[in-house]
């Protein structure tokens, strides 16, 4: 395909790769539904058949399988969440890109710029060698997970449904072997698999944001129509909600072992969430010179008119003559002002960063979310309401 045939329409950003192929070959593309299930199959269910037969599903061990938190928070809900995400994220960012295509440029600068930014994207979406090395690293970590026996560290050393202690030396279970060399990896793939997609679209706003846009100061968005960007933001929100599961399952663990680790552990989660939405909102500061310099213009050139106006009205209603002659006679209708100076100040609002305080609370909040149970864990319930009671007052 050239690149002059490639339009927004036929972008996707979970399309490409062997994964994908290996789904399209199966038909399951159109049912993620049926893909998430069937990882369910691979990682979860045999998992819970070993570890029943092991007697170590619920008890019979320090750290049963269905309590820890960890691996059920990857293979529970962060896998079946980075499956079914992607409709969402494809529909959403198809919309960004039709309005910056249609709204907020020429027809030139749309086959230009357009055409070629998409036609880059997708090579790097459809490229075989970014999965192959996606895998590779994964199956290197995994390898040096097992040769530094860090399966047993992340148990606190001790016995597991993962690893039981044979003498001083842990030992991986017919569970713990599904765990590291099957269940793990496939949810590191999907993951790295999503934040190599999410870096993509974060250089085609980089390339999109060096275009010759058509920002409309007086956009009632205040942010010279490129507010709508958020709307594809909000989507690979999911992407760091999933991460956030890991994270919250890995420290409910730590917690559950040590309860005085609460204060270091909020400390993380509140740093991990900032991290989050600064990586979320970061593709907005590409746009932000295009916006600074389009408010400066668009306010010099209101304040050349509003000069123009100001002198014309003081001509026309503050003099001598009579009231009638100054109606009949007056071609800046007072009201004309009111309007003008209501343009004008809608101009002055207008942000050069094209991120809302609702944007950030409407981003934190999912974030939040996965860090919940940690409260639930360290606080009772009646404890819990007093110190939300003691936030509202």
């Amino acid at each position: 395909m050239s690149v002059s045939q490639v339009g927004p329409e036929d972008f996707s950003l979970s399309e490409g790769g062997p994964f994908y192929k290996a789904l399209e070959s199966a038909k399951l593309v159109r049912h993620p539904w049926k893909i998430a299930l069937i990882s369910l199959c691979i990682t979860w269910i045999p998992l819970v058949i070993i570890t029943a037969a092991n007697g170590t599903l619920y008890s019979g061990t320090s750290m049963p399988f269905l309590k820890d938190a960890a691996i059920q928070g990857r293979l529970l809900l962060a896998i079946p969440l980075l499956i079914m995400m992607r409709l969402s994220i494809d529909t959403k960012v198809n919309s960004v890109i039709h309005y910056i295509s249609d709204a907020l440029m020429g027809p030139e600068e749309r086959q230009l710029i357009v055409s070629t930014a998409i036609y880059r994207a997708k090579r790097l979406t459809y490229s075989a060698l970014t999965e192959i090395i996606i895998l590779v690293i994964v199956i290197i970590y995994t390898i040096s997970l097992v040769q530094s026996n860090t399966f047993g560290e992340l148990q606190g050393g001790s016995e597991s449904w993962m690893a039981a202690s044979l003498a001083s030396n842990q030992k991986l279970s017919l569970a713990g072997h599904w765990a590291i060399f099957i269940s793990i990896p496939i949810f590191q793939f999907l993951f790295f698999r999503w934040v190599w997609r999410y870096f993509v679209w974060m250089l085609l706003l980089f390339r999109l944001s060096k275009s010759r846009l058509q920002l409309r100061p007086t956009h009632a968005d205040k942010a010279g129509g490129l507010g709508i960007i958020m709307f594809g933001q909000r989507s690979f929100n999911m992407l760091f909600v999933a991460a956030g599961l890991v994270v919250s399952g890995e420290l409910i663990v730590r917690l559950m072992k040590d309860q005085n680790s609460f204060i270091t552990i909020r400390n993380e989660c509140i740093g991990f969430i900032i991290i989050c939405v600064i990586l979320i909102l970061l593709p907005m500061l590409f746009f932000m010179g295009k916006l600074l310099k389009t408010k400066h213009e668009a306010l010099l050139d209101l304040s050349k008119l509003s000069a123009t106006m100001s002198a014309k009205f003081e001509g026309e209603w503050l003099n001598e003559q009579p009231i009638e002659k100054r109606i009949s006679d007056s071609q800046v209708d007072p009201s004309m002002l009111f309007d003008y100076a209501g343009v004008f100040d809608s101009v002055q609002q207008m942000r050069t960063f094209p991120v809302t305080i609702r944007d950030v609370i409407g981003l934190t909040i999912p974030l939040i979310i996965p860090f919940v149970p940690l409260l639930v864990i360290h606080f009772s319930v009646v404890e819990l309401l007093q110190q939300i009671l003691k936030l509202l007052v």
